[in-house]
């Protein structure tokens, strides 16, 4: 299998790669660290305390040992942190305009059932944290903070939340693994897909499917 959710290729802004690229290579000579304060001091609160929110959801996805409450609590976390409507559109692409209403309300919920078992992977590692390490300046209006994922005996790994606004809050579209990019690189699993398959959507569906195990 090709790079997934699992494993991530480079992303820039969306729709504009080379930005986000250019942004990620000054994020990680430049380190993550809390702004000055040039940013206001209620707006780097209100952004650590959102991700450390994400962090405490995420770490607590198996607090019961049973899968199926580890999996609706991951659904309960995307359902106000995250904006899955826009990344699956993202992912999808071209082929979004071209799918009836069923194939897309199906693709959609193959999507969400992807995005649950990776995320859900990640997180089974005995011992696994998360931590906030920060936030940069925002480009344009999105926000982007970072958690360092600890898992004994490995690398330490850097999550970068790339977020847009939403009311008082924000919502996730993106997360770039050690700058590595989930959306781009779901966006080139799922071209393949169709590509060998005479862009029929409904090959992309059972093939999501398969990959999450539902």
């Amino acid at each position: 299998m090709a790079v997934s959710f699992q494993q991530v290729c480079v992303k820039s802004k969306p729709g504009t790669a080379l930005p986000r690229l250019l942004l990620v290579a000054v994020m990680f000579l430049a380190g993550f660290v809390v702004p000055s304060c040039a940013d206001p001091a209620d707006s780097d609160a209100a952004i650590r305390a959102f991700v450390e929110r994400v962090n405490h959801e995420s770490m607590n996805f198996f607090a019961t040992g049973s899968e199926a409450d580890a999996r609706q609590r991951c659904r309960d976390l995307l359902a106000w942190a995250f904006d899955v409507p826009f990344m699956g559109k993202q992912v999808l692409g071209k082929a979004w305009d071209k799918a009836t209403e069923e194939e897309r309300k199906e693709y959609m919920e193959a999507f969400e059932n992807e995005v649950v078992s990776a995320y859900l992977k990640r997180m089974r590692p005995k011992g696994m944290t998360l931590t906030y390490v920060g936030r940069r300046p925002p480009v344009g209006s999105d926000q982007i903070a970072a958690s360092r994922r600890t898992v004994p005996g490995k690398p330490d790994q850097i999550w970068i939340w790339w977020m847009r606004p939403d009311g008082q809050s924000w919502r996730i579209i993106d997360l770039l693994l050690d700058g590595h990019s989930v959306v781009d690189a779901e966006i080139q699993e799922y071209a393949n897909v169709l590509a060998s398959n005479n862009g029929d959507i409904n090959a992309l569906i059972a093939f999501m499917r398969k990959r999450a195990g539902t």
